[in-house]
Order: C-alpha cells, then structure tokens, then sequence
C-alpha cells in the first residue's frame, strides 16, 4: 500500500495535468454547441460499431445451436425418407397379403442417430474416422454411417463413447451398391489413390448403365437400406480379366470437410446374421 502511495505522491503532477485535461474537455463540450455536437457524433458511432460486433459475436456462438437444429431436421427427413422407401419396397407385398404387420416391421426397421466426426484419417491406404458416440449412445459395430451427401462407411468397433469407422476411402471397404434404375447389384471398393474416387467391380457386361448414372446402396445387405446415394459414374473401363465392366465413381461425400453424419442400424441385424450363418 505504501507503495502505491509512494507512485502517486511521486507522479501526483502528470495525475493533476490529466484531471485538468479531463475537465478542461469537459468543459468544452458542455459549453460548445459545435464541440458537443461532434463528441456526441463520435461516441455514438464508437457505441454502435460496439453494439455491432457484440451482435456478431453473439451470433457466431448461435451457429452452434442453429446448426444442431437443423441436423434433427435432416435426420427427421432422412427418416421419413427411408420409410417412404421401405413403404414402396414393400407395396406389392402388400397388395398380396395382410400386410398390417409387414408395413409396421418394415417401417420401424432401423435406429436412426446423430454424431460427429472427432478424427478423420485421409492419406493412409486404410484411412478411418472417429466418431463422438459409442455403445452408451446405441452405436455398435456392423451399423452404417452417412452423412447429408451420401454413404461415409460402416462402424468397425465402438467403445462406450466413441466409435471407429471403416469410412469407403479404406482398402477394407467393401459396400454393396447397384446403378439406380437398374437391379444388378456389384461392390464398390477404393484403390488407395484418389480420395475423390471409387471402382464398383464386377459389373455383368449386360447391365445397362453410363458414364453420369448414379450409384446407391443396393439394400442386400443387413447394414444399409437402398437407395442411400454413393456417387456417380465417372468413367467407364474393362475389368483386367476382360468378364466384367468397371466403373470409375466419383464419390457425392466430401470426407475433407466431414463434420456430422448419421449412423443407421438395422434392428433385425443380429436375426439377420444368425440366419445367414446357417446357410447350406
């Protein structure tokens, strides 16, 4: 405290210069109609360009809830997207028989959930991405990812709050899809080159499809439903053994700028699988 004191007392003619200025200026804008009129100006711009980026600060920080509402707004599109689908699937089943039960089974078929990328792996040969949701948010391996694009990959493992996927950019990968309009199915895979680009491999020689088709999720498989769009065919090739097509396919999901997805799951997966490994 003495100190202080001290620092005043030793600089107490700068303080008594500054409080002389202060009321000097005080005084000429009180007494002035031009100096007051222009103080007045000036603060009153200084204020608003406050107010301003208050506002824009404000703002900035509001995207974040803005952004989380408009992610439940596409997952509730997305869901009734995939019921009107599995509602269309099913119709002539349906025409055929009581297909009160068939409907609701069809319609109610997958879990639906939100979560967002905290890793994302881009220059390996098998990339990844870590997602913010695990076993305690319902995420277990075997269940789809996609994102407002497309398909991203399918889950690999998951730990209580995170989990690991198996995105398409990854020599593992290994998704069924078919040309739309047309019901052969065939599998994408990635060549570990370009992150742009896929190949669907073997292609009948008889499947009609060109250079602009679209390429979607097939929906035999227990993970995706169809129809979930993958990406379009960019180039045409001869597969090496000369039997088949390849298709060069550039992928709709941007894994670069990747933030928020969706992970499906089939609830029947489990009888799914089951079944299947009883196979003949």
């Amino acid at each position: 405290m003495q100190v202080l004191l001290n620092f005043f007392i030793k600089h107490n003619h700068w303080f008594l210069f500054l409080l002389l200025e202060g009321i000097s200026f005080m005084l000429i804008v009180r007494f002035n109609n031009y100096q007051s009129a222009s103080f007045f100006t000036a603060t009153n711009r200084v204020a608003g360009d406050v107010y301003s980026m208050i506002t824009n600060v404000n703002a900035y920080f509001g995207l974040k809830k803005e952004n989380e509402e408009l992610l439940k707004h596409n997952l509730d599109l997305t869901k009734e997207l995939t019921e009107l689908q599995e509602q269309l699937a099913t119709l002539t089943a349906r025409e055929a028989l009581d297909s009160n039960a068939v409907y609701e089974r069809n319609r109610e078929r997958y879990l639906f959930n939100t979560a967002r990328v905290v890793n994302n792996s881009l220059n390996s040969f098998n990339n990844y991405i870590v997602l913010d949701k695990g076993t305690a948010d319902g995420v277990h391996p075997e269940m789809g990812v996609f994102g407002n694009d497309g398909v991203v990959g399918v889950i690999y493992t998951a730990s209580e709050h995170y989990s690991l996927v198996v995105p398409l950019l990854n020599s593992k990968s290994n998704i069924s899809c078919r040309v739309r309009n047309n019901d052969n199915f065939c599998t994408l895979q990635w060549d570990g080159e370009d992150i742009s680009y896929s190949y669907l491999i073997d292609l009948p020689r008889y499947t009609k499809f060109e250079q602009g088709d679209t390429v979607v999720t097939s929906g035999f498989s227990s993970i995706f439903p169809g129809d979930i769009p993958v990406g379009i065919i960019d180039r045409v090739e001869e597969s090496k053994n000369g039997m088949f097509y390849r298709a060069r396919v550039k992928i709709l999901t941007d894994f670069a700028s990747l933030n928020s997805v969706y992970v499906i799951g089939n609830r029947g997966y489990e009888e799914q699988q089951e079944l299947e490994n009883k196979k003949p």
